[in-house]
């Protein structure tokens, strides 16, 4: 249920559908546009004690533009000024982590496993440097278990990703990807799901 305190952060015909063990921290300054309904905890299987977590700082932005289901065990976090935006009928298995620190897109009807990692940032300074680079992961996307995405990259339409992939450059339309770090195995593939 959506705690009355949040009515003024989250707009939109849609719902956030999660359990009494999710947890909601949301600053006054965050925004939530829900064009469909965001699932906290799908297949929870009873009281197995397993919860997910939204985090979302100052000024960050959720946009769901349809219903959208994170498994149990989501760990999302959005900092200051971030926007992640999850598209139509896609899911993320269970244990899933998020760390939004400027930009994070998932398009429609991607399919994405077990332990599944995505970050946009480096999130420490190297060298005095906080390298932060975009991530775009593109509609009809097939992500295998333990998969990370590190920041900068575009992974296109139709791609399939290996189990166990670190992706750390681009992979175009259409093609299958795996290894440490990714790379093409496989062009022109069509999966269905």
């Amino acid at each position: 249920m959506i705690v009355h305190s949040y009515e003024n952060i989250i707009k939109g015909k849609g719902k956030i559908i999660k359990d009494s063990v999710d947890y909601l921290k949301l600053s006054v300054s965050s925004k939530i546009i829900l064009d469909g309904d965001l699932i906290l905890n799908g297949n929870r299987m009873g009281e197995n004690g397993r919860s997910s977590i939204l985090r979302m700082d100052d000024g960050s932005q959720l946009h769901v533009k349809g219903n959208f289901n994170f498994f149990y065990g989501a760990d999302i976090v959005l900092f200051k000024d971030s926007v992640l935006t999850l598209g139509e009928g896609s899911f993320i298995n269970s244990d899933c982590k998020i760390r939004c620190h400027k930009d994070i897109s998932i398009g429609k009807y991607c399919a994405i496993s077990h332990d599944f990692t995505v970050m946009d940032s480096d999130a420490h300074k190297i060298n005095g440097i906080k390298k932060i680079k975009p991530v775009s992961i593109g509609n009809h996307v097939w992500i295998g278990t333990r998969v990370t995405i590190l920041k900068g990259v575009t992974i296109g339409d139709g791609v399939i990703l290996a189990a166990g992939a670190v992706v750390t450059h681009d992979i175009p339309n259409g093609c299958m990807a795996g290894g440490v770090p990714a790379k093409i195995i496989k062009r022109n593939v069509i999966w269905e799901g």
